[in-house]
């Protein structure tokens, strides 16, 4: 490996650290959880006077309350704290004649009283704090979180409410798999890119016939994008190579190379290759070949071809050959498939054709229609 390689793969790992290094503060923070309220709350008496917390289309996130009563709190105060629909806590609240108790059971989520206890702990007294964990919300409805004071004065406390959608680890695995397929890119990207510029003409050429299908693709389109007019003549001698592959790959290379520089001499080395060639695959490739070089030589055989309904995209290549081609030898095949039942596309290709003949012939492309309907 160049050393120049070497730094641009460097570069790209230095970065990529980087970005997984901060993918990761971002993902510990949500993974941690997000606060939803976080603050000291004097709690009235009485249950219109309950504080409450709603939440709405958090649908499988996982939360967590927190509340401790302040020390002036009297040691015999309770809180309830619970989590039901919304329709029940308004149902109840508004109704002086019900209570806590005519709310069904199962539409609680989350039931528990808070008393103010005291714990020794190492010589020191300490105020137990009431952790309400993994208060999942089933669905989309909006639920209510209620704090409840039922002691006949107010009552101060600390409440914290947190949230966790419980695939909390996808913030991390989706962000890691899309930074580790980019930084798979960038640097497959540059290595490739590094093995193409070392590619030659003569590598190209005896990578034509090789079993690997993707290098034989590659060394075609660099022949296309890259060949010359030397090159062809090494190409022709592969057409009649025993090996299939080679010849179909030589025909491929040698139509790009000769559509590229406008070379339209090698029409009739590639006809006389297709009456002699005995291989389906080869024979379609030098078809294809003949579209790209668009010699009138080849009009008999593109026309044939234009008729076969078993491979389209070849015919719409045969379509737009005729185009650049532009004889009056093709109004008939033309005009047959603009009136025959074929798609779209390929009649409009073959209109578009058709248009650019009328022209040089001094008439109209539905005069020619006109004419050489059956």
């Amino acid at each position: 490996m160049s050393t120049g390689l070497t730094m641009k793969v460097l570069r790209i790992s230095i970065l990529a650290f980087i970005l997984l290094l901060a993918t990761s503060i971002i993902s510990t923070t949500l993974v941690m959880g997000l606060t939803d309220f976080d603050q000291s709350k004097q709690l009235q008496d009485g249950y219109k006077e309950a504080f409450t917390h709603t939440v709405e289309n958090y649908k499988n996130q996982r939360f967590t309350i927190e509340i401790t009563l302040e020390e002036t709190v009297s040691n015999n105060s309770i809180v309830y704290v619970f989590v039901v629909p919304r329709d029940d806590w308004f149902r109840i609240r508004d109704n002086a004649s019900l209570g806590i108790s005519d709310i069904p059971a199962e539409n609680f989520l989350y039931n528990e009283s808070v008393e103010k206890v005291y714990f020794d702990i190492d010589d020191k007294t300490v105020l137990v704090t009431l952790v309400g964990e993994n208060i999942v919300i089933p669905d989309w409805n909006p639920w209510t979180m209620i704090f409840l004071n039922l002691n006949g004065e107010e009552l101060s406390s600390s409440i914290k409410v947190e949230h966790q959608h419980i695939l909390w680890w996808l913030w991390i695995v989706i962000p890691s798999l899309i930074i580790t397929g980019l930084i798979t890119y960038g640097v497959v990207e540059n290595v490739t890119r590094y093995e193409r510029v070392k590619m030659s003409s003569e590598k190209a050429i005896k990578k034509l016939g090789i079993k690997n299908e993707a290098e034989r693709q590659r060394a075609a389109y660099w022949l296309i994008s890259n060949g010359t007019e030397d090159d062809l003549a090494q190409l022709i001698e592969l057409l009649s190579n025993e090996n299939p592959l080679n010849r179909a790959n030589a025909a491929f290379a040698i139509g790009g190379i000769s559509k590229r520089i406008g070379d339209k001499s090698l029409g009739r080395v590639l006809i006389d290759q297709y009456n002699v060639d005995i291989d389906e695959m080869v024979k379609g490739e030098i078809v294809n070949a003949m579209c790209d070089v668009a010699d009138e030589s080849a009009l008999e055989i593109l026309e044939q071809y234009l008729k076969f309904e078993h491979n389209e995209i070849l015919r719409f290549n045969i379509a737009e050959a005729l185009e650049v081609i532009a004889s009056h030898k093709s109004i008939p095949s033309l005009v047959e498939i603009i009136n025959g039942n074929n798609t779209e596309t390929l009649k409009i290709v073959c209109k578009r054709a058709l248009t650019k003949i009328a022209k040089i012939e001094g008439t109209s492309a539905d005069a020619l229609i006109k004419k050489h309907s059956k």
